[in-house]
C-alpha cells in the first residue's frame, strides 16, 4: 500500500480521489486544499507519490511540485487546462486531465508507485 498525497482545492474532487485510491489499495495523505497545507504534509509526512491539482484557488501547486522533486517523490499533475498550459519546467511530467477517467487515474497511480527498475 502506497501513501499518496492528494492536493486539490475542490473538496468533492479530493474526496473522489481519496475514494479511488482506497479502492486501489492505497492510503490518502491529506487531502490538502492549499499550497501551504500541502507543503506542511510534504515536510512532515511519509509520502510515496502525489497527485497535484495545478490550480489551487488563486495559487498554483508548483511550489509543492518543487518540494516533492527535491525529496525524490514521484507526482502527477491534474488539470482541466491541458499540458500546453504547464510551465516548461513541468511539461514532461505526467499529467491527468480533468474530468478524470478513472482507469487513467489508476494507471497513473500504478506508474507513480511502481518500484524503480534496477
Amino acid at each position: 500500500m502506497a501513501r499518496v498525497l492528494v492536493v486539490d482545492d475542490e473538496a468533492l474532487i479530493a474526496m473522489m480521489l481519496s475514494d479511488l485510491l482506497a479502492e486501489y489499495g492505497h492510503e490518502t495523505v491529506g487531502p490538502a486544499h492549499s499550497e501551504s497545507q500541502a507543503l506542511e504534509l510534504v515536510a512532515s509526512t511519509r509520502i510515496d507519490a502525489a497527485i497535484l491539482d495545478v490550480t489551487l484557488g488563486d495559487h498554483d501547486c508548483f511550489g509543492v511540485a518543487e518540494a516533492l522533486g527535491r525529496r525524490g517523490i514521484p507526482f502527477a499533475f491534474a488539470t482541466g487546462h491541458g499540458v500546453h498550459a504547464m510551465p516548461d519546467a513541468f511539461r514532461e511530467r505526467i499529467t491527468v486531465s480533468k474530468p478524470f477517467d478513472f482507469e487513467v487515474v489508476r494507471k497513473i497511480v500504478d506508474e507513480l508507485v511502481a518500484p524503480a527498475p534496477f
